[in-house]
């Protein structure tokens, strides 16, 4: 892969996260119409503002490399060496900022083995699609799909659950995910 189509997949990626940026902009405000100002599911959106500047860093570097694994999964690319740097130079971020430092082994690896996953997804999509049809594998590749999904949402959730009862003003408030 040459500079050129590293660029390009870099710029479809960053077009991707606007498009999701501005529909979930869009779905926060359709839901903030709806909810009264002294609900409980208004403190959960206000729990992000009194966080401080890592944590909210951490959290941005959280699901950044969520939407990378996931573009990275939809578009079938096959995963390179600059698509694994850049999700380990997020998942190090994410846990350096807020010095978690004894789960950065544990998150790296789970980074590695969600690269192993995507790189599995495109052999089985490059399989079907140039070599031989099998409705099996076409059943294997949508359920693998799906565990990238669940697995990776489950991991941004996880995040943004340990950074959020890390703080100590918060823990008073009984916040969690």
């Amino acid at each position: 892969m040459n500079h050129n189509e590293i660029q390009n997949e870099l710029l479809y990626f960053s077009i991707a996260a606007i498009l999701f940026i501005i529909v979930l902009a869009i779905i926060f405000r359709l839901f903030s119409k709806k909810l009264k100002f002294n609900s409980k599911n208004v403190e959960f959106y206000g729990l992000l503002l009194n966080l401080n500047t890592p944590s909210l860093i951490s959290i941005s570097a959280s699901t950044i490399e969520y939407l990378f694994i996931v573009f990275c999964t939809i578009s079938f690319r096959d995963i390179n060496i600059i698509y694994i740097a850049v999700i380990l130079i997020l998942v190090i971020l994410s846990d350096a900022i807020v010095d978690n430092f004894k789960k950065l082994p544990i998150s790296i690896t789970l980074a590695l083995i969600n690269c192993g996953a995507v790189h599995i997804v495109y052999l089985l999509y490059d399989y079907i699609s140039k070599e031989q049809f099998s409705y099996l594998l076409l059943i294997i590749l949508f359920l693998v799909i799906i565990f990238i999904f669940l697995y990776d949402t489950y991991n941004l959730f996880r995040t943004i659950n340990n950074i959020v009862v890390k703080h100590k003003y918060l823990k008073k408030k009984n916040y969690t995910l």
